[in-house]
């Protein structure tokens, strides 16, 4: 089996090309070779929550290889309310944070306490961690804290817990975010792989590995931003890892299973 933890339904910055309805998530997936793709709404990180939700709860329950995360934003406190779409929809299997995109600071005291209580109604959360120069409101130490704080809520972080581009010279890799992983060392922490530099740079992923072993990290590949080539490659580049069968099940899918 091989699930994907991070996928999107609809337009990704309104880019034509980072467009895919269910059918096309679906296409990807087959082509790739993946079970499930978990994904969130495009709509509902971008432009309105409630609608983005809706249409995601409608797309889960006419494909059979996709899961759904209900995205949160307190900006619209009102958004905690879909999280009722977790008992609704079997296919929800927890909740999405995007602090860049919605203009919020992890470390405010107002989103703290819309995001705890987020956290107390589910079992798994996808933050988007920055992977981008220059200031962010997605810093891997603030999730990390807040993971600390919810040791029931197990927490992913996106893009390799923020593998940024170097704004210097944008061609280098910043493993800060999985060092300091490794030194919160919290049980409830995965961290996924869906970052641009693990096709780009040979030994990536291997470092990846090492600086957290494969209990900590999970497939993903932020498709459709990734096409069902990279998805394929990723699982290739995986699969050649100096490790044994068991850990590559880890990453491809064993860390993650149990929320499905």
């Amino acid at each position: 089996m091989i699930i994907d933890v991070h996928g999107h339904l609809g337009n990704i910055n309104f880019a034509p090309f980072w467009a895919a309805d269910g059918a096309k998530l679906e296409v990807h997936a087959q082509n790739a070779d993946v079970d499930i793709i978990c994904i969130s709404s495009a709509r509902a990180i971008m432009y309105d929550t409630a609608a983005g939700n809706r249409e995601l709860d409608e797309t889960l329950r006419d494909f059979s290889r996709l899961r759904g995360y209900v995205t949160v934003n307190p900006m619209f406190p009102e958004s905690l309310a879909d999280l009722s779409l977790l008992e609704q929809n079997d296919k929800f299997i927890g909740v999405k944070v995007h602090p860049d995109y919605h203009g919020y600071d992890l470390d405010s005291s107002s989103a703290r306490e819309f995001l705890d209580e987020a956290a107390r109604q589910t079992r798994l959360m996808l933050f988007h961690v920055s992977c981008m120069p220059g200031k962010s409101f997605a810093r891997p130490e603030s999730v990390l804290r807040f993971a600390e704080k919810h040791p029931q809520t197990t927490i992913i972080m996106a893009h390799m817990a923020g593998i940024y581009q170097n704004p210097a010279y944008p061609y280098f890799p910043n493993f800060e975010g999985m060092e300091l992983v490794r030194k919160y060392n919290l049980d409830n922490v995965l961290v996924d792989t869906a970052h641009y530099l693990s096709y780009v740079y040979p030994g990536v992923m291997e470092r990846m590995v090492e600086l957290l072993g494969a209990g900590r990290v999970a497939y993903g590949t932020d498709v459709p931003l990734q096409g069902s080539l990279q998805m394929k490659f990723l699982i290739q580049t995986i699969r050649a890892l100096p490790i044994s069968d068991e850990e590559k099940d880890r990453i491809l899918y064993k860390n993650i299973s149990a929320y499905l």
